[in-house]
């Protein structure tokens, strides 16, 4: 597999963030193995499997004593909650298909990935915990003593979920058993692993990676990318896909284009529906008897409020990605 200049410069600096601690493996698909050893990525799916759904964390995952662990639910709030892992499990659970990404991530980078998430709606245990009108910030801490938090109407939303369950499945370890937070719509830093403590608080609570010059928003950005064909590619046939996959957090994706001249038109792609209102889309394009030759394109997403995808480039510091991404492929008849 070949890399563009841009994909590499994008690549890189994702790869350089030593603080977000990436760390490639299984879990990641074997990122580095693969750009640096010829094997082409794997397809994406609209789930992504447990084993292939990237990894991140502050620290390794923490010893986790399952009979000892407590989340505890405190601070400015009536009265406060303690809850062991099987008290938490007979809570009313809902289940939703939500895309988490990396902040670290570059445009069409694969630190992003979406599963079904099952748990307690976080507005259920704040409700029953009763909040001060004081309250600004939800802070979440982690067993391995990360933590970072979101405001306090985001955290009663109803769909901010404490999540036991990961595609049907007890959380792993690696993501976060034996719960975690998953926040939709915002960058994966603010959905905390190896949840302990959700702690009410009436200022705004700067984690650990805003402490260091990150955002605290962290709002995803709009983003796209072509999966099929592959950068580099040699095409043959009278008519080719293009396939590939969009994202836009809790805004959805209203439309994907593709260029084939640096962005001076546009075609509309054809969107899939998407298992949830905060998963990925996937998209397809039906390429009719393109020419011989070298060709390059690109795509961009349009999001549910209208917003288009930015075009320019930067690095993932401080608030996320940007840019197109951009293929070159050569077609024989």
């Amino acid at each position: 597999m070949r890399l563009s200049r841009r994909q590499f410069l994008a690549w890189s600096g994702s790869a350089g963030l030593s603080a977000l601690a990436i760390r490639p493996g299984r879990g990641s698909a074997g990122v580095l193995d693969r750009l640096f050893h010829g094997e082409p990525p794997k397809p994406r799916t609209p789930i992504t499997p447990n084993e292939e759904f990237y990894l991140t964390s502050y620290r390794s995952p923490p010893p986790i004593r399952l009979g000892e662990w407590r989340l505890v639910v405190d601070g400015l709030v009536d009265r406060s909650l303690t809850l062991d892992y099987q008290q938490l499990l007979a809570k009313p659970s809902v289940s939703a298909a939500v895309t988490l990404e990396c902040i670290g991530n570059s445009v069409g980078g694969e630190y992003i990935g979406t599963a079904v998430w099952e748990g307690t709606p976080l507005r259920d245990l704040l409700e029953e915990a009763g909040v001060s009108p004081a309250a600004i910030d939800v802070v979440f801490h982690a067993a391995d003593h990360y933590s970072d938090g979101i405001r306090v109407d985001r955290a009663r939303a109803g769909d901010v979920l404490v999540a036991h369950h990961m595609n049907r499945a007890p959380l792993p370890l690696a993501h976060g058993f034996p719960a975690r937070i998953i926040v939709p719509g915002l960058y994966g830093m603010k959905s905390v692993q190896w949840l302990t403590r959700i702690e009410v608080v009436d200022r705004d609570y700067r984690g650990y990676y805003q402490k260091k010059g990150w955002t605290d928003e962290a709002v995803v950005k709009t983003t796209s990318w072509i999966d099929v064909p592959l950068h580099g590619s040699t095409l043959r046939g009278e008519r080719l896909q293009v396939q590939g996959t969009a994202f836009a957090g809790t805004r959805g994706v209203r439309r994907v284009e593709v260029s084939f001249d640096e962005g001076e038109t546009w075609e509309a792609t054809t969107l899939d529906p998407p298992l949830g209102p905060a998963a990925w889309v996937f998209w397809h394009y039906d390429w009719g008897r393109p020419k011989r030759g070298s060709h390059s394109l690109l795509v961009r997403a349009v999001d549910g409020d209208g917003g288009i995808q930015r075009a320019d480039e930067q690095g993932p510091a401080p608030d996320g990605a940007t840019g197109l991404h951009q293929i070159t492929v050569t077609v024989e008849r």
